[in-house]
């Protein structure tokens, strides 16, 4: 393929568009779109739905439009129910005055239409996670004349995505596992890996506080389907192990209401960056209990010098090295978990050199920024 000149992508009088599908918080995806944000001060974004006021003041910076859908009663509650309207409303955006399209998808993003003139840059956190191999895991909470409702829709809805996976002209992905599963999939080969823009830990490793501390381990909201939380809190509730819960997402009202009656589990919402690197850097151990694409979460804590337990699937794959920065369990059983568990807390870990192994990689944003200009 012919490289345009990275410097006339840069140019100020460029018009430059970001797409993507969820603008509720600062999650690794629209930490992300930040950074696009940052390289181009003039772009518009447009989303299916959100509230500005949860987003960063760099975003906050630009003109956000969004879809009818965020018009709807209650869409913050129950706009995971709209998925089969995603690839309508993507569709529905005019994006006829842009020379420049930047997606970043979890889902739909990528299905915008864009004009002939146009570049259309799609930039892949996953395929719709449910639609392919996580399906199982998607549907645990439908059954009945529900599920097969819901069944129905998704064989339309990946008709829908094979199709629109070629109309970017520009394909990336945050991890070798979502490049292998667009592969699989779509039957579109990515034209490139570019692992997300990660700010690592800038404090001091105090191996002295890690060891003789408050004893704690620590997770990174996980609250969605794929994210395995219920499982999580299930093997720590009748334990004596500390476990704080950082962020938020869709079940996290449910399963507040069901184990924050256990003095060892904490639910600490969502909190400061300096507060988030406090609770990482003081850690025992970081769990990550589900599939993630990349897993920013992880690595962050790696660079506190916090060792991760992790599921052995998904993006963690590129970062975790056992006996290095951690170690997997295998099953999800409590037995499984709670082995693995005990072995990292066990381990006599140099901190440093847990830290160093994900600094090597230099994932820095200014190096997120350079590797994407030569797309």
């Amino acid at each position: 393929m012919k490289k345009n000149n990275p410097q006339n992508f840069q140019n100020s009088d460029l018009r430059v568009a970001l797409v993507t599908e969820s603008l509720w918080s600062m999650g690794g995806a629209n930490r992300v779109l930040e950074t696009f944000a940052k390289m181009y001060p003039q772009v518009d974004i447009y989303a299916l739905f959100g509230d500005p006021r949860s987003l960063s003041k760099e975003l906050q910076k630009h003109n956000i439009f969004f879809s009818s859908l965020n018009r709807r009663p209650f869409i913050k509650q129950l706009y995971r129910y709209t998925y089969y309207l995603w690839p309508l409303h993507i569709e529905k955006f005019d994006l006829s005055q842009y020379d420049l399209v930047i997606s970043s998808s979890s889902s739909v993003a990528f299905g915008v239409v864009t004009p002939m003139s146009c570049k259309h840059i799609a930039y892949i956190h996953s395929p719709m996670r449910y639609l392919w191999d996580l399906k199982k895991l998607g549907s645990e909470s439908f059954s009945g004349i529900k599920g097969t409702i819901r069944d129905f829709l998704l064989v339309f809805i990946r008709l829908w995505e094979v199709s629109a996976s070629s109309r970017p002209d520009v394909l990336i992905t945050n991890s070798e596992f979502v490049s292998k599963r667009i592969q699989k999939y779509w039957g579109r080969k990515p034209d490139g890996v570019l692992t997300p823009p990660i700010h690592y830990y800038e404090g001091v490793i105090n191996e002295r506080m890690k060891k003789n501390g408050d004893k704690y381990i620590v997770a990174g909201a996980p609250f969605e389907f794929n994210k395995k939380g219920e499982f999580l809190l299930e093997c720590i509730k009748d334990t004596n192990i500390v476990l704080k819960l950082i962020g938020s997402g869709s079940k996290e009202p449910k399963l507040r209401r069901k184990y924050a009656k256990y003095k060892n589990i904490q639910f600490l919402g969502r909190i400061s960056d300096e507060e988030k690197w406090n609770v990482l850097s003081k850690a025992s151990a970081f769990v990550m209990p589900g599939i993630e694409d990349y897993g920013i979460f992880p690595v962050e804590a790696m660079s506190a010098g916090t060792p991760v337990l992790a599921y052995k699937a998904g993006g963690i794959l590129e970062n975790l090295v056992e006996g290095v920065n951690g170690y997997f369990f295998t099953e999800w059983k409590k037995e499984n978990f709670n082995i693995g568990l005990k072995k990292v807390l066990d381990e006599k870990w140099n901190y440093k050199n847990v830290s160093e192994s994900v600094r090597k990689n230099n994932n820095t944003e200014d190096m997120f920024k350079k590797k994407f200009m030569e797309y």
